[in-house]
């Protein structure tokens, strides 16, 4: 119905940015490539949260250039579904030689996506990107899923949001090559970090490990302790 259309103000892009390397290398390359952006932070209860968005509101700080506005955090509390799960409790977490597809939370990208779909409808954005890599197994990171989404938005919204994943193709270590010269010290992929700290023993600090190791770039991140770079099962 065209009157509840939305009209998009050109330029503008907002990010889902969680304070992990790859969301934080894309937000301040799309800074750089000219586009207005909107960081957003999506809060649903999940253990590391606070150590998270203290981390990517440093890294905007330390970046020069391009049109970055504050971060907009927004909350859709998750806890009464996800009770029990790893990512509330803080227990069992994926440990270091765990495959990758341990991490999946179910519905994860759904409630972000939804969420940050009302933010760009009210701030009249029309992109919202995300830092999907090649090496994402989730279901829910699937260009078909990702479609549906745009469609049930524009139905249900009045917005054409396009939903991109520049880095969809690429490896942690190609994100940490096109960034190694950003403060990546400045970002956080840890499943139980202890303020800025690294525990260097989960799923997550073993893929960052192991995309410093394979890019060959010196890996600045603080660890409480330090594993041997391995290989990480998909």
């Amino acid at each position: 119905m065209k009157k509840f259309r939305i009209t998009p103000i050109s330029g503008r892009t907002a990010v889902l940015a969680s304070g992990g390397l790859d969301s934080s290398v894309l937000l301040a390359d799309l800074a750089r490539r000219g586009r207005h952006v909107f960081p957003v932070y999506v809060r649903s209860g999940l253990k590391w949260e606070r150590a998270e968005l203290s981390m990517v509101r440093k890294f905007i700080r330390a970046l020069e250039g391009g049109r970055i506005e504050p971060i907009a955090v927004l909350a859709l509390p998750m806890a009464d579904v996800a009770a029990g799960h790893w990512s509330i409790t803080g227990r069992n977490v994926p440990g270091f030689a765990a495959a990758l597809s341990s991490n999946y939370i179910p519905g994860r990208n759904l409630i972000l996506l939804a969420k940050a779909a009302v933010y760009c409808a009210r701030n009249r954005i029309g992109e919202l990107a995300m830092a999907s890599l090649a090496s994402n197994p989730f279901p829910d990171a699937r260009p078909q899923f990702l479609r549906a989404m745009e469609r049930a938005i524009a139905l249900g919204v009045g917005l054409n949001l396009r939903i991109t994943t520049p880095f969809a193709a690429m490896s942690k270590s190609d994100v940490i090559r096109r960034g190694r010269a950003m403060r990546l010290d400045l970002t956080l992929s840890c499943a139980r970090p202890r303020g800025g700290i690294h525990c260097g023993r989960c799923t997550k600090c073993a893929e960052r490990i192991e995309g410093f190791a394979a890019a060959n770039v010196p890996d600045p991140t603080r660890y409480a302790r330090r594993r041997s770079s391995i290989h990480v099962e998909h």
